[in-house]
């Protein structure tokens, strides 16, 4: 049986319609969810656990010497430059009589070398005294002390038989050093003693003095 045109073109229109939705229908579908590691398809997905960190160990106080054994840390020792430039630095400011160029040169908690406890206004105080007393500028342009002849111990050093005694209150990180002075008067006036002795190290980044002190070779150096 021939159908009508018009009937021919509802049926393949309808089905033509049908295959559409049902296409339509078929993206609309959502995907499923792939099944946990657990086999349990609502399971949440859990992270790695935190991963405690320890705190870094604290450095053992640094040391100019020690032996090869276990963690150390070691000062790197002051270049001999350096302590040469500070002790000139020394006699300039004693040359130019100028209490704030001493006084710049001194760590925090510098003090006198045989009494260091004493502290920083001590030392200051009888070089204030000193610098009223005698005329040190007329050293100005005498080569006081003379670089090569300075000499430095450090802390480790000063244990061994024949070295200086160690000062008292010396820290960690420091040193001793002698200066023998090439004038020490100004006409018949006693204004130095003959060996400077000072401990020195370092602080924000400068060399500088901690203690201080002065030895007459009339005295027993030990």
């Amino acid at each position: 049986m021939r159908l009508p045109r018009l009937h021919w073109l509802c049926v393949v229109g309808g089905v033509a319609l049908g295959a559409w939705v049902g296409c339509a229908r078929a993206v609309e579908q959502p995907v499923a969810s792939p099944p946990s590691a657990s086999g349990s398809a609502g399971a949440t997905v859990r992270h790695p656990d935190g991963v405690a960190l320890e705190s870094p160990a604290a450095l053992p106080v640094p040391r100019a010497r020690a032996e090869a054994a276990g963690v150390v840390a070691l000062i790197e020792p002051a270049p001999q430059a350096a302590v040469a430039e500070l002790l000139r630095q020394f006699v300039d400011a004693w040359q130019s009589e100028s209490i704030d160029a001493l006084t710049a040169l001194l760590t925090a908690d510098a003090g006198p070398l045989d009494a260091r406890a004493r502290g920083r206004n001590a030392l200051v105080e009888s070089w204030r005294q000193r610098l009223r007393a005698h005329p040190y500028a007329r050293l100005e342009g005498t080569e006081v002390l003379r670089s090569d002849r300075i000499e430095r111990w450090s802390e480790s050093e000063l244990e061994v038989p024949g070295s200086p005694l160690r000062p008292t209150d010396m820290l960690p990180g420091e040193f001793l050093v002698r200066a023998p002075l090439e004038v020490t008067r100004i006409g018949n006036e006693k204004v130095f003693g003959d060996v400077l002795e000072m401990v020195l190290r370092s602080e924000d980044g400068k060399l500088k003095i901690a203690a201080y002190g002065e030895l007459d070779r009339g005295s027993e150096l030990p």
